[in-house]
């Protein structure tokens, strides 16, 4: 019978974790059975976070940095579309990498990150 192993999750490259990659646990006899490499959850979102911070900080550039940042935010696509007045299909497009992603926006987005209610309030008197 496997051990139990709370809180690990497979590592699938270029997947982020997700609230309900989340909440399932991994059974797995060992590393060396299954070739599998196992990561606390905690600890993927705690990195995830990191990285997101410093991407912000240095300057969103590509569609996929604006992804991970929005995702780590805790924000749809959809939502950022109406705090930025743009469609749900530009965020689409910046974060396919079709059109690049403003300056603007990329600002906003790590404002958003960085002092949520802040940068909300500032976009809702912007909006007025």
């Amino acid at each position: 019978m496997p051990e139990l192993r709370k809180k690990t999750v497979p590592f699938e490259p270029g997947r982020g974790v997700s609230s309900d990659t989340a909440s399932r646990s991994s059974h797995a006899a060992s590393d060396a059975e299954n070739a599998a490499t196992l990561f606390d959850v905690t600890e993927m979102k705690r990195q995830e976070r990191a990285i997101a911070k410093d991407l912000a900080a240095r300057g969103v550039r590509t569609g996929d940095e604006f992804k991970l940042v929005r995702k780590v935010a805790g924000l749809r696509a959809v939502d950022v579309a109406a705090m930025l007045n743009v469609t749900p299909e530009t965020v689409s497009r910046w974060e396919r990498g079709t059109v690049e992603v403003p300056r603007a926006a990329a600002y906003v987005l790590g404002d958003l990150l960085d002092h949520p209610k802040l940068a909300r309030e500032r976009l809702e008197a912007f909006a007025r």
